[in-house]
């Protein structure tokens, strides 16, 4: 094999695992852009060593296999337990393809290379939909985050204000425990609420005091997570 076989190899392994790693990056995931194209070259680069040491015509399983182990290392890094539940499955499964991938190019094996690329972008983009349909729909049975929100804007603020959270409300898997609005002098209305949310969208919570933050005629936004007991 020529050194413009194997650069062509590496430098489309890297460009199979930046596509893969796309789509991570995009949802701030551990295991983004950098990882999937570097996992990629490196599995090639362990099947460019197996067709160097074995042949075409040898047996490289043991080199595959050292693959195959060595991915499953990286993957248990990117797996976190947070509180009762356990995220960065994904992401290592993500990992485990691309090095299948990356594995399949260091042997030649284009057109596996390029099937595991389509499927996996196919799984990754296509099939997000139907988790947010499922999520939504069945409500995301799992840990849920208690938060208190209290707010403080002019009364002229108070349909932008009602807007705004009925929107975070009706578009996410939220339990309101309690909600008030009472209306104090000069104008201006205080809004307290308490609500629970599933724990894998604890950031949307952010996102709704920054965005409350935002609006016009808002004087205060104080948002807390309220200690669950034990």
């Amino acid at each position: 094999m020529t050194s413009g076989e194997i650069l062509g190899r590496l430098l489309l392994s890297a460009l199979f695992g930046t596509l893969v790693g796309i789509e991570r990056q995009w949802r701030h995931k551990n295991a983004g852009l950098k990882t999937c194209a570097l996992v990629s070259i490196g599995a090639t680069s362990f099947g460019l060593i197996a067709l160097g040491t074995f042949g075409p015509g040898g047996n490289p399983t043991q080199i595959a296999a050292g693959v195959v182990t060595g991915i499953g290392f990286i993957g248990a890094g990117v797996v976190m337990h947070r509180g009762a539940s356990v995220q960065g499955i994904n992401s290592a499964a993500t990992l485990w393809a691309t090095a299948s991938m990356g594995l399949a190019i260091g042997q030649g094996s284009y057109h596996i290379a390029t099937s595991v690329l389509g499927t996996v972008l196919l799984v990754q983009l296509s099939l997000q939909w139907a988790i947010n349909y499922i999520n939504k729909r069945s409500g995301l049975k799992g840990p849920v985050l208690s938060y208190r929100l209290s707010l403080g804007f002019n009364s002229g603020s108070a349909e932008d204000v009602r807007k705004a959270w009925a929107s975070f409300v009706s578009e996410r898997a939220i339990s309101v425990t309690s909600y008030g609005e009472t209306r104090k002098d000069q104008g201006e209305v205080a809004l307290d609420t308490s609500f629970c949310l599933p724990e894998v969208h604890a950031n949307d919570a952010a996102s709704l005091g920054q965005k409350l933050a935002r609006i016009p005629g808002v004087t205060q936004v104080n948002l807390a997570q309220i200690p669950v007991p034990d």
